[in-house]
């Protein structure tokens, strides 16, 4: 995806931490085994992961066998990951931005792989591409990905809209557009990869999943976006009760969402 100018806000998330460890969707396997094939990871092999959260990406590494080291600026979500991580020597969290990672804690040429979920936006383009392949070993990949979940019934997201997002224009939706832009976006995206001269042309794909989640959960996972976490806390209170009260009226006990799943997958230009 194209890089967010408004990285003052990449911090963000560690204010909602537990609610981000709960809401947001692990990657599916079937995503990670297709990461798995295309680089040709073996088990044992070093990964570095860029923005690594609460584990959404680690853990179903770890279950492929390769050895993670993650990287998780903020505190509080860095926290979360140790302790979902602790006794398990394959995996080192590392604090700080992955563009001041010193050479000490990630050598050049040391991983098999940089991957990314639903991070990579935030880091400087002018310096993302090339760090990734200074680190990476020859033969190493790039995998970067991202999910977008939108409500799949485009008639309750109109309403929503309307009634719960009119002072929240950064939680509005458009089912008509919502894909083809994610599209535009991860176009944009692969311009800057390219234009960093350090890659090769990349592989890439677009699926969609399905996620069933309760009002509860669809609110929780609304906050667990940047925008809506840096919200005070009655803004919160008021964005929830609305949304709780179109749910209410639409008659809906589950919230049905597609979720649209980006991968970008480039092997290190090698010189």
């Amino acid at each position: 995806m194209k890089a967010n100018t408004r990285r003052g806000n990449r911090l963000a998330f560690d204010e909602v931490a537990a609610v981000y460890d709960q809401a947001r969707p692990g990657i599916p396997d079937h995503l990670v085994t297709t990461i798995v094939d295309i680089t040709g990871l073996a088990p044992s092999d070093p990964v570095l992961e860029v923005g690594a959260g609460t584990g959404q990406l680690t853990m179903p590494l770890r279950a492929a066998g390769v050895e993670v080291t993650a990287v998780e600026p903020g505190e509080r979500l860095r926290a979360l990951l140790s302790k979902r991580t602790a006794g398990d020597s394959g995996v080192t969290v590392l604090g700080g931005f992955f563009e001041d990672l010193p050479d000490l804690q990630a050598p050049a040429g040391t991983f098999a792989a940089v991957v990314s979920a639903n991070a990579w936006q935030w880091l400087d383009p002018s310096v993302s591409y090339t760090k990734a392949a200074d680190l990476l070993r020859p033969g190493g990949h790039l995998a970067l990905i991202w999910n977008f979940p939108i409500v799949a019934d485009t008639r309750l997201q109109h309403e929503l809209n309307k009634r719960a997002f009119g002072d929240y224009p950064d939680a509005v939706r458009d089912p008509a557009t919502h894909l083809p832009g994610l599209q535009a976006h991860a176009a944009e995206g692969r311009a800057e990869l390219a234009a960093s001269d350090r890659f090769e042309t990349p592989w890439w794909q677009f699926t969609t999943d399905t996620l069933s989640l309760s009002p509860d959960a669809y609110y929780d996972l609304l906050l667990s976006y940047a925008n809506a976490a840096v919200l005070d806390a009655a803004a919160r209170t008021d964005m929830a009760h609305r949304v709780h009260t179109v749910l209410t009226d639409h008659g809906a006990d589950t919230v049905p969402m597609l979720n649209h799943l980006y991968a970008c997958i480039a092997r290190r230009a090698d010189r």
